[in-house]
């Protein structure tokens, strides 16, 4: 029954996931300022593939290395199709990027014989440096054909113990058996599937926690398919959820404050974002599955900069016990907002520059840097023009003191005579 459903719904799941990679609205990063490696261990399963996808289609000189990332990470799981896109993709720019060496030798020859030499030979070497990286990323067949296998299997017996627990066993092991589907669909690339079978763990769930981790569970894969609406829905129900239990009541609405900053961002409501953000206690953190502690330093001092009054985000920022940890780790975030304070505007605005094309990278800042960047330049100029105020007031009012002096002096020196 289950294995029906998925080769109906696979490829509208498919679009789901290449619609939560979209770039129509991010330009093109030039000048990437990560080490793709170490940004990439800092998420897990699926976010970590998400994201190098995405850093592929908008960073040119990472394209190659973010796609092999991605393939090698995408054996680890039963999404077949994505395998072959960014196998299909990564041949593509191969070809692409050795298409321009020889052109640009064949303009070297052109332009010196001798440099065409020199040229060739270093073409020759860097053409054979490729084509040896793209055989340690053949095509694998025997993987595509096995795993294909691997999962058809698995999705039957899975299956099949679900139909044998509602039949023979409790609540309990029914929710569990569930939520191994939604997982297995998860790895599958199946978002929407995974939320059905997420949602159906609801009436088998036998403690408040079990009910708690089904709204996560929801709101996890929503994040990945970018439904931020979704997102903010299954909080309220999770927070409303919680009010029924002291110790929920008082941990949830903290634990889901990550998410909630990501769903206002996602829709644009910038303010709204920077309040959760800043309500995320680094003590009780746990979304690095899917956003880094430097992330959430970032999309908090964005957020804040644009929209905040000074005073909440210095107490929200600066001074907050819960949250300076995720400052201290993005050091460029806290001197940017230490320079702004320090009314240092122009070290200000060339360390936002700086970020910038990090932020670039990142698939859920990306769509809104235009927009949060023009607001912060806006608020930086309105500082600028408060701070020197009071300055060039005084030294007109020093004018003026100095003129009338010298009037009435005149005036009696006149009269003195």
């Amino acid at each position: 029954m289950i294995s029906g459903s998925v080769s109906l719904m696979c490829g509208e799941n498919e679009r789901s996931l290449v619609r939560a990679t979209t770039v129509s609205q991010c330009p093109l990063v030039e000048d990437p300022q990560i080490v793709l490696v170490s940004y990439a261990k800092r998420y897990m399963d699926i976010a970590r593939l998400i994201r190098l996808r995405f850093i592929a289609q908008v960073c040119p000189k990472l394209r190659v290395e973010a796609l092999e990332l991605a393939i090698i990470h995408v054996k680890k799981t039963y999404n077949v199709k994505m395998y072959e896109e960014l196998y299909r993709t990564l041949c593509t720019e191969r070809e692409r990027s050795m298409s321009m060496a020889e052109a640009e030798a064949g303009a070297g020859a052109e332009a010196d014989e001798e440099a065409s030499s020199s040229s060739g030979t270093a073409s020759g070497q860097a053409g054979k440096a490729k084509r040896e990286g793209g055989e340690a990323h053949q095509y694998d067949a025997y993987w595509v054909e096995d795993n294909t296998m691997e999962a058809t299997l698995l999705l039957q017996e899975l299956d099949a113990e679900l139909n044998f627990k509602k039949s023979n066993s409790g609540s309990a092991y029914v929710r569990r058996v569930l939520e191994e589907i939604g997982d297995y669909h998860v790895k599958s690339g199946n978002l929407q599937m995974a939320v059905k079978f997420y949602a159906r763990a609801r009436p088998y769930c036998t403690s408040s926690d079990n009910v708690i981790d089904m709204f996560r569970n929801l709101i996890r894969v929503s994040i990945f398919m970018s439904n931020w609406w979704h997102v903010l829905s299954y909080i309220d129900e999770a927070k409303q959820y919680a009010l029924g239990y002291p110790n929920l009541a008082r941990s949830v609405p903290a634990q889901l404050s990550c998410a909630a900053g990501l769903a206002n961002m996602g829709l644009k409501i910038y303010k709204t974002a920077a309040h959760c953000f800043l309500l995320t206690p680094y003590d009780q953190y746990d979304y690095n599955m899917i956003v880094a502690p430097q992330d959430v330093a970032f999309y908090a001092g964005l957020c804040g900069l644009a929209t905040l009054e000074p005073e909440m985000l210095r107490l929200g920022c600066l001074t907050s016990e819960k949250f300076k940890p995720f400052l201290a780790l993005s050091p460029i975030m806290w001197d940017i907002l230490t320079k702004f304070f320090n009314n240092e505007f122009d070290h200000c605005e060339r360390l936002l520059h700086e970020l910038e094309s990090r932020v670039r990278l990142d698939i859920y800042a990306a769509p809104h840097v235009d927009a949060l960047y023009s607001k912060i330049q806006a608020r930086i100029q309105d500082r600028r023009l408060t701070h020197v105020a009071p300055s060039t007031e005084s030294s007109a009012t020093s004018l003026l003191e100095t003129r009338v002096t010298q009037k009435e002096t005149s005036i009696y020196f006149k009269d003195d005579l």
